[in-house]
């Protein structure tokens, strides 16, 4: 299917290519309860960031977590903690630079290799020429951008299913061709109390215990590049209201990023092809796309950076 795209419409996709694309294909394989990705696995943890935690790293005058391990323990705690962030770093920006490359490719028919050296390069020089307050205010651009752009096509998607309640219905059968309940695919708990009644495999104690407290609180506690952004604050009250700030908007975000997923399923499911295959023939949920009038891409991640911007950068 051939799109016509303005130069907006560009700036948008070049944007968030990376994260919703997970999000909004789990949205279309789970369903709804890919929110609890947001409502279980941040942010309870985001509030302990700043109730607890700001205190001990901003009270330390530190200015990253590293530092911080280095103040509270030995230089060796550091250099672990740093090499492991480092390998987690290159990976998770291989799968983002990936998902860019495949992204252009596929709207745009430009090079994979050619793709993910440039983009590698633009964020290698703004990040070099401005540090953080670049990266802060680049994500705050793309925030803003993203929010506006990706609402209408949640709107006008919404809109062409017949809105939420047709929208329930024609997942049903989708729901129990997979072997689960009828509601599965649009009610968060409601089929959680056992792995076997969730397309995810999963219940509410596995959800609770391994994304509400596992994985949540190790990311959004311990990860630096979420956490120096509050520490980049111009005062205790500042780095403690940066979470807390940045935790409504995330709580919002499963309508715009995780629904349209569950529209192009919905679509789908009545033939009206919005799921490609895949080479091996299964269906290819990463290009999930929920409807012939609204072009959809997949990104929203992180709102710390904006809610950062309560404050003014401290210097050091």
């Amino acid at each position: 299917m051939h799109i016509q795209l303005g130069l907006i419409d560009y700036a948008i996709l070049l944007i968030y290519f990376a994260f919703v694309i997970g999000m909004a294909a789990s949205g279309a394989k789970y369903g709804i309860m890919t929110s609890h990705f947001y409502w279980v696995g941040a942010i309870p943890a985001m509030v302990f960031l700043a109730i607890f935690m700001m205190p001990f790293y901003y009270g330390s005058r530190a200015r990253s977590v590293p530092e911080y391990l280095k103040l509270r323990f030995d230089e060796k705690t550091r250099g672990l903690n740093a090499i492991s962030f480092a390998l987690m770093t290159v990976f998770s920006s291989g799968i983002s630079l990936h998902a860019l490359a495949r992204l252009m490719e596929r709207l745009l028919g430009w090079n994979y290799d050619a793709c993910i050296a440039v983009s590698a390069f633009i964020v290698l020089v703004y990040i070099f020429l401005g540090g953080l307050t670049s990266a802060i205010y680049n994500e705050v651009l793309q925030f803003f951008m993203i929010v506006p752009g990706f609402t209408p096509v949640v709107f006008l998607a919404l809109k062409d299913v017949g809105g939420w309640p047709s929208l329930k219905e024609t997942l049903m059968p989708v729901a129990t061709g997979h072997g689960v309940a009828p509601g599965t695919w649009t009610q968060s708990w409601a089929h959680l109390g056992s792995p076997a009644d969730t397309p995810r495999g999963i219940g509410w104690f596995g959800m609770v215990a391994g994304l509400g407290f596992v994985l949540s609180f190790g990311y959004w506690c311990t990860d630096f590049l979420v956490v120096q952004r509050a520490m980049a604050a111009h005062s205790m009250s500042a780095a403690r209201r940066t979470p807390l700030i940045a935790a409504v908007p995330k709580m919002l975000f499963p309508a715009l990023v995780i629904v349209p997923g569950m529209i192009a399923m919905a679509m789908d499911a009545g033939g009206g092809g919005f799921i490609p295959l895949g080479k091996d023939g299964t269906p290819d949920y990463n290009h999930s796309r929920p409807g012939p009038k609204a072009t959809v891409s997949r990104g929203i991640n992180n709102p710390s950076p904006w809610a950062s911007l309560c404050c003014q950068p401290r210097s050091r």
